[in-house]
């Protein structure tokens, strides 16, 4: 009885105490929250045996940072609701209030945007794709396919990437032109827009293949006396290649 009156007549003492207690709280926010930081990268999926040379420090850093960022971003809003209960009353609190809505979430947006261009590069995206691309993924990832896609994939004459690196011309051009066709792509399958059988835009260019086996000597060896008019335009790749190998075997049926 005592005890209460006393912390009736002391109310700095209730308020001290309950400042602790959402100490505590929040503490306990951010432990489990940086214990989950800590542990994500031991609780990802196996890769690929060859992933792991394939891996781009980057990209694995910049992900640390997404993370970080949004568990700073969620501390700051929690530690700022249970210190001002939403108010703006001083300062730090429009420092905390800014850094919480505002900058945290626009440097997410801004890292998780190039995570998401850059991940969209990669086979598993155009796989995801199964009613459109699944198919192409399966032959050039089929070891007893004559296509040039499983030619180059079982080779590795691509180390990663191969979808987008066979179809992305080269330059910065090339870039902004595969990623805004990318877009358009996605937004007609997702919209349920596209047509079968899938088919490329434009002819596949003679650059496209040459960027790669023009400065080679194998290829140079065998393609002597193609050579000019490969580099000129007058004959395509394909017109030799597509009888013997394919640049994909796939079957699509036509869409109603």
């Amino acid at each position: 009885m005592n005890r209460r009156l006393a912390m009736r007549s002391c109310p700095g003492v209730s308020w001290t105490r309950e400042r602790k207690r959402r100490l505590r709280a929040s503490a306990r926010i951010l432990g489990l929250l940086l214990a989950g930081f800590v542990l994500f990268p031991f609780l990802a999926g196996a890769q690929q045996e060859a992933a792991r040379f394939q891996t781009d420090p980057v990209e694995h850093a910049a992900v640390r940072v997404l993370v970080a960022l949004a568990i700073i971003g969620i501390v700051v809003v929690i530690y700022s609701l249970l210190k001002y209960k939403g108010a703006a009353v001083g300062p730090l609190s429009w420092v905390l209030l800014i850094a919480g809505a505002v900058a945290s979430p626009l440097l997410i947006t801004g890292v998780g945007t190039i995570l998401v261009f850059e991940r969209a590069e990669r086979v598993e995206f155009c796989a995801s794709c199964h009613l459109t691309m699944k198919s192409f993924v399966d032959d050039m990832q089929d070891p007893k396919s004559n296509s040039l896609a499983s030619l180059h994939f079982r080779n590795r004459y691509i180390p990663d990437n191969q979808c987008y690196n066979c179809h992305t011309s080269y330059g910065l051009f090339g870039t902004v032109e595969a990623k805004k066709e990318g877009l358009t792509d996605t937004y007609k399958y997702y919209t349920r827009t596209f047509r079968l059988p899938i088919k490329m835009r434009h002819p596949y260019p003679n650059h496209d293949c040459l960027k790669c086996h023009a400065g080679s000597a194998k290829w140079l060896a065998s393609h002597e006396d193609y050579k000019d008019a490969l580099f000129s335009g007058e004959a395509t790749c394909m017109q030799c290649h597509a009888g013997s190998n394919p640049a994909h075997n796939v079957a699509q049926t036509v869409a109603p």
